[in-house]
């Protein structure tokens, strides 16, 4: 509390060692307090500051079942807390702004084009440019592919790719999937795609994990601070799909893993997860988020755990899905220590899985 004389501080420390039965408390201020004197009853003592403020302090005997409680208090606060840190912690949060002029590492032209061949080809495609990022030196369009079948449309399907770009397979991934409906869209008899393939098309073209401003994108769908996750969201607005899910990549894995978000069912994941190691791909089984883990190549993540990091404002595009948008969420995980194209198959695999699994 602040005074007129200066700052005056009261700590009340609660002692929890069985041996001392009261409460301590201690004050700070210019003038040394005066000793305490414990009492079964209740007693109430008055402190006098140069301020004039009455400060009030409550002083009871303590017992078991109060002493109890306030461990338990005590315990499930420090928990709450350290929980907190943790996980704000281990986000990767965001860095400052890229300010000088980077060379590119990736060609943006040619991907684009290879968008356009695809979907000029095929008349159930269409391109649509949903925003632009616009940074110093650098602009460039966030694109929406739509696939519609012949026939009644059953599921609404939405996958993105490219959020992190210094982790490349699932842009591609994407790209190959629209050019592979555009030669064959009868696979896909009652099913609608949206397919966003380069989510951070700066980092992607510099091979950088964040955006030209240092935000890290796949962070930023609770605050909605980055150009892209402004320009995702009011592209999606309301809509509900059938399922969605996000291809990624982890520099740090050892094998293939995946995500599932507040489910129960992990069916799909397991045989995802045994396709992966009958083709005599690596499964990640060592991956540690705080109080998630890969069990056999899937974290569950709780939906608790969602909205407690939707607070903490750190919430990736698959969180903000499955809060929002469906219910049945999952990202894909490749680790980038494999030849690229090994990482392209393991992608391709759960995309089709995920894809046949819940619309058939």
């Amino acid at each position: 509390m602040h005074t007129d004389g200066g700052l005056t501080t009261a700590v009340i420390g609660l002692c929890l060692q069985d041996h001392i039965p009261r409460s301590t408390i201690l004050f700070s201020h210019r003038e040394q307090p005066q000793p305490w004197t414990s009492k079964k009853e209740k007693t109430v003592r008055a402190l006098e500051p140069p301020s004039n403020i009455r400060i009030v302090v409550e002083h009871y005997q303590m017992n078991p079942f109060p002493l109890l409680r306030s461990r338990k208090i005590i315990f499930l606060f420090s928990w709450f807390t350290s929980l907190a840190l943790i996980l704000y912690g281990c986000a990767s949060g965001h860095r400052v702004p890229f300010t000088d002029t980077l060379p590119p590492q990736r060609n943006l032209s040619v991907y684009e084009q290879r968008l356009q061949t695809a979907v000029t080809s095929s008349r159930h495609l269409a391109l649509e440019e949903i925003g632009r990022v616009s940074y110093p030196g650098f602009q460039a369009p966030l694109w929406r592919i739509w696939f519609r079948p012949d026939g009644a449309v059953k599921y609404k399907v939405l996958f993105n790719a490219g959020i992190h770009g210094n982790v490349p397979a699932g842009a591609e991934c994407a790209l190959r999937f629209v050019e592979a409906i555009a030669r064959k869209p009868e696979n896909y008899k009652d099913i609608a795609f949206e397919i966003i393939p380069l989510v951070n098309p700066w980092g992607w073209t510099h091979d950088i994990r964040f955006n030209q401003a240092g935000i890290d994108v796949n962070r930023d769908f609770a605050t909605f601070n980055s150009q892209e996750a402004i320009i995702i969201k009011q592209a999606l607005g309301a809509d509900q799909y059938s399922m969605m899910f996000d291809l990624h990549e982890d520099p740090g894995a050892k094998g293939f893993y995946m995500y599932q978000y507040g489910l129960e069912d992990r069916q799909v994941g397991e045989q995802i997860v045994a396709a992966i190691q009958d083709m005599g791909y690596p499964v990640e089984q060592d991956v540690k988020m705080v109080l998630l883990k890969t069990q056999n190549g899937i974290i569950d993540a709780p939906m608790w755990g969602l909205k407690y990091m939707q607070l903490t404002g750190q919430l990736s595009i698959a969180n903000y899905f499955r809060l929002h948008h469906s219910h049945y969420v999952y990202t894909v995980e490749t680790p980038t220590s494999l030849p690229f194209e090994d990482r392209l198959v393991m992608q391709r695999t759960a995309v089709d899985m995920l894809v046949d699994y819940y619309t058939k």
